[in-house]
């Protein structure tokens, strides 16, 4: 059983729309990951694949903060920049891996909405992507200015892990705490969304309880999936593969983005993730933050075309195609 979600393009200047502004929130403290191997319960050989082979050394851990406190950083930082465009946002859309974010009866965005104000504004929650649930939220906003006249929409991610132990994703990557903010209009959008797309292949339902047959089955396939799901979205947008000049994707691990840079026969080079050995898989952030640091590093140019790309437990895939502009 899969499922795929595509809108066909519609190129037309007018209805230009996409990224305006972006914001994060780590925490501050890093703990190495030779120093978790306790807490992860690891072997000293998983411990070695995950910082030689994988990449990973320190981690990104909340010790102040629950995970609405940390949305609330990352949307609170955002609006404070444009707070003049708050009165056009006509929609939050926001996802999280982990369910439950918040108690039974407790609205996480109430404060959000109350501070800017933006209590008025309809709000939904989009999940069940696991760690693509970026690109569900960027493929569900572009239904909405397609199909609507929606002047902007908030985007809201945030994860925080609460049991050590969980953080650990077998033969993958460990969990790090994370958020991340969107400001998506048509109003002088800075990167343009050309193009977004999202599949779930639900083989691997049960995620790391699935047998160990299909859990297996998952870890050998899900790089020919974000193959697939790259190829059909640089096609929704009308570009060819070796367009796209940058990769922002989840961090996973180093050999998941080798893999796919071998498949399809795009440099490792432009699969952007500096983050992945400093932070973690900060979950649905990733993307956000491997954007972030490129745009202030500089390596964006004017009309560069750049995609996020990422990939959940349960076989969950997402992509989406910008183009950058200084203007």
């Amino acid at each position: 059983m899969s499922r795929t979600q595509d809108i066909p393009v519609e190129d037309k200047s007018q209805h230009a729309y996409g990224i305006v502004d972006t914001a994060c929130y780590v925490p501050a403290e890093r703990i190495r990951l030779s120093d978790m191997q306790a807490e992860l319960q690891i072997s000293p050989s998983e411990l070695h694949r995950l910082m030689d082979e994988h990449e990973l050394d320190t981690i990104a851990v909340e010790t102040k903060h629950n995970v609405v406190e940390m949305m609330e950083q990352a949307a609170n930082e955002l609006l404070t920049r444009h707070w003049k465009m708050a009165d056009s946002i006509d929609c939050i859309l926001y996802t999280h891996t982990f369910n439950p974010l918040a108690p039974f009866l407790y609205d996480p965005l109430a404060r959000i909405q109350q501070r800017w104000p933006l209590s008025h504004v309809p709000v939904q929650a989009l999940t069940q992507l696991n760690c693509a649930s970026m690109d569900l939220l960027f493929s569900a906003a572009r239904q909405r200015f397609e199909r609507t006249e929606a002047r902007s929409i908030l985007l809201l991610a945030a994860d925080k892990m609460y049991m050590p132990n969980s953080r650990y994703l077998q033969d993958s990557t460990v969990s790090a705490d994370g958020a991340a903010a969107v400001l998506l209009s048509r109003q002088q959008p800075v990167n343009r969304l050309l193009a977004s797309c999202v599949h779930a292949e639900a083989s691997v339902y049960n995620s790391v309880r699935s047998s160990p047959e299909r859990f297996a089955w998952f870890q050998q396939t899900f790089s020919f999936g974000l193959i697939k799901l790259l190829r059909r979205t640089a096609a929704q947008a009308q570009l060819d593969l070796s367009q796209l000049k940058w990769i922002f994707p989840a961090n996973v691990n180093e050999g998941t983005w080798r893999r796919v840079s071998e498949g399809s026969q795009l440099p490792l080079e432009r699969f952007y993730f500096p983050l992945l050995s400093r932070i973690g898989h900060a979950h649905n952030a990733d993307p956000i933050l491997n954007y972030q640091h490129a745009l202030r590093k500089g390596v964006l140019q004017d009309g560069d075309y750049y995609a996020t790309l990422s990939v959940g437990m349960g076989s969950t895939f997402g992509c989406s195609i910008f183009q950058h502009s200084h203007h």
